[in-house]
């Protein structure tokens, strides 16, 4: 019965490779309804639909892509999926809570801390940039966004600020 989902799964992935988004995103749903406890058929689901929407004739919605990454998470709350997940919500603007997600996913595997976090304040800061556009060209506007990057970017180099200080 694995071997069946590995298969299925991997149809699903080919399709998706091969830029059939609509097929690969209807392979993966079905996916779910007959795995329902399987957490890359979710994730797959999620990681589809999010490159899908609104491609191709394709339409997910932001709400349908949020429940199957968390249907992901909370079957097997890894690393990568949280992370998917952060950076999915990043480039819908959902920022509290792509920073709640780079968090798990720092928690789930401490070893990545550094990458993720890095990962969070680049992806984040330059998100806010290209959605806020001529805004951010004023410094008071920009301040609380460049704070937060630069406070998750010492958090990947495990320094406090006034460390940082001294070596500016």
């Amino acid at each position: 019965m694995a071997d069946d989902l590995s298969k299925k799964l991997a149809t699903g992935m080919k399709a998706m490779d091969d830029g059939d988004f609509k097929k690969a995103y209807s392979t993966f749903k079905k996916l779910c309804v007959e795995n329902p406890n399987n957490a890359d058929c979710w994730y797959y689901k999620a990681e589809c639909g999010n490159m899908a929407s609104g491609m191709f004739g394709t339409k997910v919605s932001n709400d349908e892509i949020i429940e199957a990454y968390s249907k992901a998470i909370e079957i097997n709350p890894s690393c990568d999926y949280y992370e998917s997940y952060g950076l999915f919500c990043i480039s819908i603007n959902k920022y509290d809570e792509a920073e709640k997600a780079f968090t798990e996913a720092a928690e789930a595997d401490p070893s990545r801390l550094p990458n993720l976090y890095s990962e969070f304040a680049v992806e984040y800061f330059n998100s806010v940039m290209s959605t806020y556009g001529d805004i951010m060209d004023d410094p008071k506007a920009k301040a609380p966004y460049a704070k937060k990057a630069i406070e998750y970017m010492l958090k990947a180099f495990d320094i406090t600020p006034e460390e940082a200080k001294t070596l500016i």
